[in-house]
């Protein structure tokens, strides 16, 4: 039996559509499938030019598959399984969300960033001024569907110097992601520079496999990275964590020693946060909200000391953004115990790990995995020393843990 399924969805939220369903479907997003099928169908090189054309304005392209057997883990096997493909026109998408993004009705509002949500309530910053917003009334279709974080940035109605409501979210670049309950992606925040990764030195000591697990979702979301050893004072000997700042620099991921405490790093992480949209993310006691305290001190985030028994505890209860004096926004995002992949594909690890995709085309293997080919580009260079065992072995453990 033929089924639609709509681009830059999974399966799992193409059903939910077809059965009316569209809370999981976000339009805002480039379609996934606008550079496979280019050419193939006059439908989806128009949808691709006005993309290229209008980056505001959302292109929904709807896939008639031959059968559901043309599915491969959510993907379209190949280009024969495609029926028909059309864009679905403005009048059915206002039919089917409940709004209609026109951009010349948005030209007059003021666009602004969210910097907090809490119980439908969302504080917007707006240039100089800060608005609390909400959505549309519970009964309006974009109000039910959509669904609004920390960081996106959006289109406010004005009411009065303090309250508006939220018109439209602005498609997301990036997106700052994790696997959740459920096995769905949990966006952590949309539309990051940077991503700062802190790791304690001590108390908790580092953990590089947690940090490297950080580094790949930062590759795989096109989020530059930055890897921060934080509570550098409680160490005596600093050769080991030296040697991990030479190990990362050298693959090409900058790397700093910080202390909230002795106020050692501060200064570079701030010239590296400057007029950027960061995010600062790591296990809980790591001093996330030590750190930019010490960055920004009015900021005043709560702490709490590390139970050597019990670990870390969650200072940080929700993602929340904060305008820095400097320049640049920074998000304190709650402490992890734990960090899972979400939609990174076992087979293509390698590519998120620059000192290893720099030799993928050496191998002669085609879909060389790295781990028993002969001929491997991969495992030369780890013998000869120019790739760290430590690095090699968080490959070889996400590659068989994300399938």
């Amino acid at each position: 039996m033929a089924m639609s399924v709509y681009a830059g969805t999974t399966l799992i939220e193409a059903e939910k559509i077809v059965e009316g369903d569209y809370s999981a479907f976000d339009w805002r997003e480039r379609v996934a499938y606008c550079k496979v099928y280019l050419g193939m169908n006059p439908a989806i090189r128009d949808a691709e030019n006005a993309l290229d054309n209008d980056t505001d304005k959302p292109v929904v392209v709807a896939l008639l598959l031959k059968s559901e057997k043309m599915l491969v883990k959510n993907r379209v096997k190949h280009l024969s399984a495609i029926k028909t493909a059309r864009i679905i026109p403005d009048e059915e998408l206002l039919k089917r969300t409940g709004y209609l993004f026109d951009k010349e009705k948005l030209l007059g509002l003021p666009e602004g960033v969210v910097m907090r949500a809490s119980n439908g309530v969302y504080l917007v910053q707006c240039d100089v001024n800060q608005y609390q917003c909400s959505l549309r009334g519970k009964r309006d279709a974009f109000s039910r569907n959509q669904q609004v974080y920390v960081g996106d940035r959006v289109k406010i109605q004005v009411i009065d110097e303090r309250h508006g409501v939220i018109a439209a979210v602005m498609r997301r670049k990036r997106q700052y992601k994790r696997r959740g309950t459920q096995s769905k992606g949990v966006i952590l925040i949309p539309n990051l520079d940077g991503l700062v990764i802190v790791s304690s030195v001590k108390e908790p000591p580092i953990w590089q496999r947690m940090l490297d697990k950080f580094l790949v979702i930062a590759e795989a979301s096109g989020i530059e990275p930055l890897v921060c050893f934080n509570k550098i004072d409680m160490l005596e000997n600093r050769s080991e964590v030296d040697a991990m700042v030479t190990l990362y620099g050298k693959i090409g991921y900058p790397a700093i020693v910080t202390s909230a405490t002795t106020g050692e790093g501060i200064e570079n992480l701030k010239a590296w946060m400057k007029r950027r949209t960061s995010a600062v993310s790591g296990l809980s006691g790591v001093g996330k909200s030590s750190l930019l305290n010490a960055i920004q001190p009015g900021l005043k985030l709560r702490t709490n000391a590390v139970n050597p028994k019990r670990g870390g505890r969650h200072t940080t209860a929700a993602t929340q953004l904060y305008k820095l004096d400097f320049g640049g926004f920074i998000a304190d995002t709650p402490g992890l115990r734990e960090l899972h992949f979400y939609d990174i594909e076992p087979r293509l690890m390698d590519r998120y790990f620059p000192e290893m995709n720099s030799l993928r085309e050496h191998c002669t293997r085609g879909a060389c995995t790295h781990t028993y080919e002969e001929g491997c580009a991969v495992e030369m260079a780890l013998k000869k020393g120019n790739i760290s065992q430590s690095r090699y072995e968080s490959y070889c453990e996400f590659q068989k843990s994300s399938g």
